[in-house]
């Protein structure tokens, strides 16, 4: 019995570490209004979705304000300042400080990270027909730019479908953001399990070797 419950469980941790989560982002940004959703799909049947249904940056003061739906059915406003988000700051102070040695096992994951659907879609421009003319140029160079760091660090498996549409007579802000991307859940749990071996080697150990490295370097250019 105990033989045929460990052959269970481990069938099962096999399942899981081969099973793929499908993560579908689903962005709409037009002028002030930003509407964001996100979508986990595995076997295809389960599926969880988070959904942000207003995000507002005021103009007045440097706050976010988005809106969120309750239990009731009702809606309310929440806000999120600068001072909150120092206030956080000193959370994520250390995790900041591993980012560098983590810099290897994050690679190696998001080389393992499929992209099968990206498509952007901007319009975009300002009364003045020169200075949309301007805009657009950077507006394409900025996508290019973030559409070859995503092919080089993932692997971005179907051609991108992007485009800048100017708009020279009403002032515009839109941008519609799909893609697709899928991850097995053994390389995410392989990934955490370095990332935690790491973390809990602690800042000590950390700066422990940067400073070793230092010294191995001064001991040769002593040499």
């Amino acid at each position: 019995m105990a033989s045929i419950i460990i052959g269970i469980c481990i069938l099962l941790l096999f399942i899981i570490w081969f099973t793929t989560i499908t993560i579908l982002i689903d962005y709409t940004h037009k002028m002030d209004d930003d509407h964001l959703r996100v979508q986990f799909i595995i076997w295809k049947f389960i599926r969880y979705k988070v959904k942000v249904p207003t995000i507002k940056v005021e103009k007045d003061e440097p706050t976010i304000t988005f809106e969120k739906k309750t239990s009731a059915g009702g809606h309310n406003h929440s806000e999120i300042t600068p001072k909150d988000i120092s206030d956080q700051f000193s959370d994520y102070k250390e995790l900041i400080e591993h980012i560098f040695g983590l810099k290897i096992v994050i690679r190696k994951f998001l080389k393992t990270v499929k992209i099968t659907k990206f498509e952007w879609h901007s319009n975009v421009g300002v009364k003045d027909a020169a200075t949309t003319g301007k805009l657009i140029g950077v507006v394409w160079s900025v996508k290019a730019l973030i559409i070859g760091l995503l092919s080089k660090y993932m692997n971005l498996l179907e051609f991108p479908d992007y485009t800048v549409t100017p708009s020279f007579q009403i002032p515009k802000s839109e941008t519609v953001l799909k893609c697709m991307f899928k991850i097995r859940i053994g390389n995410a749990i392989l990934a955490g399990l370095k990332i935690f071996k790491f973390w809990r080697g602690g800042k000590g150990s950390f700066k422990t070797k940067q400073l070793s490295m230092v010294s191995k370097n001064q001991s040769k250019q002593s040499l």
